[in-house]
């Protein structure tokens, strides 16, 4: 089977020029504006996130502030709203200190501006934290828009930290479905033809699998294991940049999620919901292929407090075997598990018992 290569990554990638994990690299913030060279920036944030830690940060860059955003809403319709108001301001940087909505938002702002993105994470509940890609809601549904990648990534791990342990362990989910997202990956590339990226997938897999092998000994709240999460959820957004496509870490686990979104049920977080569409899934590769230990996938899981079960996130077995029969009709081209297999009804019914997720 011919495969075609997309040449228009192979010379060209934006990546964030730097990235900094540790305990206070925000308090650098002010070297960082200088060495990029940056004279006017204008500061997105919300509310908390301000109150916590921006207003800090305002104090340390007075000098080159041009001023303050708090994000109210969410979507394109915000972005407007900034390039509306900005049009005629004379701004060459922004810094996004908040999570996933006010990040998407400053991303997305900063590419239609063509300036340099500082992305400021107060959460680490999902990989958008460094990858091109922005999440956002339009009536009700989810859209994923394409930007630049963050310029740098400042990890402040005494931030994060203090988030709430529920949106870590949806970092947690988010981070280690990329297993299952590469896997599928693989099954298209012999299946269809697909162009793959061993670089990309490595970076997806590596730290998910350190991740799945840490499981027993976790603790999302001590530094060690929250620079893993994080180191991996960057590297994530990283390996996304690097194909130009959500491919290394969205693949069948993640359409059940945009399923559930789109039908608009459960009461899940993005992680969460992954997290359980990854045991399902794990599940499937596992029977059809022998790639897989969905047991594993459950256990750890568990042991992290994240949820296992449709009940954990509101959802009734009915409405998982909805979503997961929706899901084959998201991204038809991004083939997956679930179009190998085709599973009707009474199939997923059984996967869904033998698994204990409903």
């Amino acid at each position: 089977m011919k495969r075609k290569l997309k040449r228009e990554y192979l010379n060209s990638v934006d990546l964030p020029l730097f990235v900094e994990i540790g305990e206070g690299p925000r308090k650098y913030i002010k070297d960082l504006i200088e060495e990029l060279e940056l004279s006017s920036v204008y500061l997105l944030t919300g509310k908390t996130s301000y109150d916590l830690v921006a207003i800090k940060i305002k104090e340390r860059i007075e000098k080159y502030l041009a001023g303050v955003y708090f994000v109210k809403g969410e979507g394109m319709d915000e972005v407007r709203k900034l390039v509306v108001d900005m049009g005629y301001k004379d701004i060459d940087g922004v810094i996004g200190v908040g999570g996933g909505t006010v990040l998407d938002i400053a991303k997305v702002f900063a590419s239609e501006f063509n300036i340099p993105f500082i992305s400021i994470p107060t959460v680490a509940s999902h990989d958008g934290i460094a990858s091109p890609i922005a999440s956002f809601k339009e009536g009700g549904k989810p859209v994923s828009v394409i930007a630049r990648p963050p310029t740098v990534v400042i990890a402040d791990l005494v931030i994060l930290k203090h988030s709430p342990i529920r949106l870590l362990r949806s970092g947690y989910g988010d981070l280690i479905s990329n297993t299952v997202a590469v896997k599928d990956w693989l099954l298209s590339k012999e299946k269809t033809g697909e162009d793959y990226n061993e670089i990309a997938a490595s970076m997806a897999v590596m730290p998910a699998t350190l991740m799945l092998s840490s499981a027993e000994e976790l603790d999302l709240k001590q530094i060690n294991h929250l620079t893993m999460l994080v180191r991996g959820l960057i590297m994530s957004g990283v390996a996304i940049s690097i194909v130009g496509s959500s491919r290394p870490a969205s693949g069948s686990e993640h359409k059940f999620s945009h399923a559930l979104d789109f039908l608009g049920l459960g009461n899940g977080t993005h992680g969460e919901q992954v997290g359980v569409g990854s045991i399902i899934m794990e599940y499937l590769h596992e029977k059809y292929y022998g790639m897989g230990d969905w047991e594993r996938m459950k256990k750890s899981l568990e042991k992290i407090q994240a949820p296992t079960t449709a009940k954990e996130i509101g959802l009734s077995k009915e409405d998982v075997i909805k979503a997961l029969l929706y899901a084959k009709k998201l991204r038809k081209k991004r083939y997956t598990i679930l179009e190998d297999i085709n599973p009707d009804k009474s199939e997923l019914e059984l996967v869904l018992s033998k698994t204990g997720v409903a």
